[in-house]
This record gives C-alpha cells, structure tokens and sequence, in this order.
C-alpha cells in the first residue's frame, strides 16, 4: 500500500513538473536564442509562383543589402526544416508565418510592410547601429549566393546506387547526403 501511495506522489510531481514547464514556456514566448544576439534572420523563398510574396522577399533582401549589414538568409524553398523551423517559432509569439519574416536578436520583428515603414522612416537604420556591417559585399563564387549546391554523392538526383556483391545486382536507394531537393548546404559561406 505504501509504494502505491509513493508512486502516486512521484506521479503528481511529474505532472506539476510539467505543468510549471509549460507555463513557463508559454509566459515567455519570444524565445531568445543566445546565437542570434546580434543577428538577423530573414525567412524567404525563391518560388516564383506567387510573385507578391517573391517580389516582397526580394525587397527585404535588398534593403538589409543597402544598409550593408550581415544577414542570414533562410530561404524554405531549397530546405524544408527552414519551413518547420519558421512554423515553430511564428507559433512560439503567436504570429502566422507570412513570408518574408524577419527577426532580429532572437525577436520576432516583423514582414515586408514592417521593414519597409521603418526603412522609409528612418527607424531600421537605427535599429541596425548594433548588428555586424559588411564591409565588401561579394556572391560566394560556389554556390552563388544560394547557399546550397547540388549533392556530391548523387549529383542532385537524391538517389545513390547499391551494388550487391553477391548478385551482381543494382538497386537505387534514396541519398542520405542531401535535402529532399537533393541538395546541400554550401561549405563556402554557410
């Protein structure tokens, strides 16, 4: 009867436990990651598809460019953990993910029309005193500014070939090098 009773009190512990942790987490949902103090994080895409959400992108882009400042740019077309990555934390401050999204230092800050009002006014380049400059902007000659290049192993087909020595046979297994697009992180510049 006594262990009964112990592991019932380990149990409530546990789920107090949880409870505190959850409440936690969502008392405080603008998460501060302490290798983005200082950075920026631009969600994007290249898909042409629908070309407002291109164009926007674009001029997000261009506009940290302008000011010369450094910036990571995660573009969820070429890599789909980027996509899961921006779902979850949009989730965190209770946003929905509309591309381009921008953060700075961690915070979520904002899209298109947010950057380009504090463009316009003068806002952003004070914000952006304290984040890295770029002295010489330059494209990396590898990947050309993409930062992803087709799979060394399978060449962008994102399939290898496994010889069975004791048939003589091939078959065609799916790369574990690569992305779902068959591609892979520039060693250059990411």
């Amino acid at each position: 009867v006594g262990k009964k009773v112990n592991k019932s009190k380990e149990q409530s512990f546990s789920f107090t436990h949880d409870a505190t942790f959850s409440r936690f987490i969502f008392d405080f949902p603008q998460v501060h990651l302490p290798l983005e103090f200082g950075r920026i994080v631009i969600y994007t895409t290249s898909f042409r598809v629908v070309r407002t959400t291109f164009e926007r992108c674009e001029l997000v882009r261009k506009i940290f460019q302008n000011h010369r400042v450094k910036f990571v740019e995660k573009n969820i077309a070429l890599d789909s953990e980027y996509g899961k990555e921006l779902e979850e934390r949009c989730r965190r401050v209770g946003e929905a993910p509309s591309l381009p999204v921008v953060f700075i230092d961690g915070h979520y800050f904002g899209g298109a029309e947010k950057i380009l009002g504090m463009n316009e006014s003068g806002e952003l380049q004070d914000l952006l005193t304290k984040i890295e400059r770029v002295q010489h902007p330059q494209t990396c000659q590898t990947c050309g500014g993409f930062a992803f290049i087709p799979c060394s192993m399978c060449h962008g087909s994102k399939m290898s070939v496994f010889r069975n020595c004791f048939t003589d046979s091939f078959k065609a297994l799916k790369c574990t090098s690569c992305n779902e697009n068959g591609l892979q992180p520039c060693a250059s510049c990411s």
